[in-house]
């Protein structure tokens, strides 16, 4: 089977089994909003390896919405639920789990059951993730659960949790933790993944921390979408 007819039959397959298990597609992404988390489940296929591979990586569902408006682009919380998975700037997900498995046969009945296995083995590792979850802190808290598991199998991993921790402090309103991280990271270099017109993410935070100038003044989070999609 070629590569090309191999996608398109995964992504026959992930439409079909993110209907049966409660998720949505889009693009090739599978995501689910449960409770107030944001799951998303990434799998691929090798035809001449026989090899399947998959992830699943959660957020916070609300780290986008205030993600955009410190980088200036509140324009995409209108845009899709899929947006959140597949957009090209969003808070950044942690993945939980990942695997791969080389089946006997590269055929679609044998590639539906890996793929139903896969649902299955994940859709009730995101309900347990999502239900440990009920305020930013606990968010917070199973990100550096997460994040410690990684660095303790891969040491030198580039991977950091500083924007979410940032992400984390404006969303509680504690804007004197939220620009002690800013300032830090600012120091270090550290451009958080994003520039716009030459800011990092870290100075447009600063730049939103100054427009909240009343002490008691809380930062607005956008309602949650009701939107649905398709898998394309």
């Amino acid at each position: 089977m070629k590569q090309s007819e191999s996608d398109k039959l995964l992504s026959k397959l992930l439409r079909e089994y993110s209907t049966r298990f409660g998720w949505k597609c889009s693009r090739g992404f599978v995501f689910k909003k449960e409770r107030e988390s944001f799951f998303t489940i990434l799998v691929t296929g090798i035809p001449k390896a026989k090899k399947l591979s998959w992830s699943i990586s959660f957020k916070h569902y609300d780290f986008d919405d205030v993600f955009w408006d410190v980088v200036k682009l509140p324009e995409n919380k209108m845009q899709p639920l899929s947006f959140r998975a597949c957009g090209a700037w969003v808070a950044p997900s942690m993945e939980i789990q990942s695997g791969s498995a080389f089946l006997n046969e590269w055929e679609e009945e044998i590639i539906s059951e890996q793929i139903r296995n896969i649902f299955e083995e994940l859709d009730p590792l995101s309900i347990k993730v999502a239900s440990s979850i009920n305020t930013f802190s606990s968010n917070l808290e199973v990100l550096e659960n997460y994040y410690a598991q990684l660095i303790g199998k891969y040491p030198n991993a580039v991977r950091t949790i500083w924007v979410e921790r940032l992400l984390t402090r404006l969303l509680e309103s504690n804007l004197k933790e939220a620009k002690e991280i800013s300032d830090a990271r600012i120091a270090e270099g550290d451009e958080g993944g994003f520039n716009y017109a030459g800011r990092s993410l870290y100075k447009l935070a600063n730049e939103y921390i100054e427009t909240f100038k009343t002490p008691n003044q809380r930062i607005q989070v956008t309602p949650k979408s009701g939107s649905t999609d398709a898998c394309r």
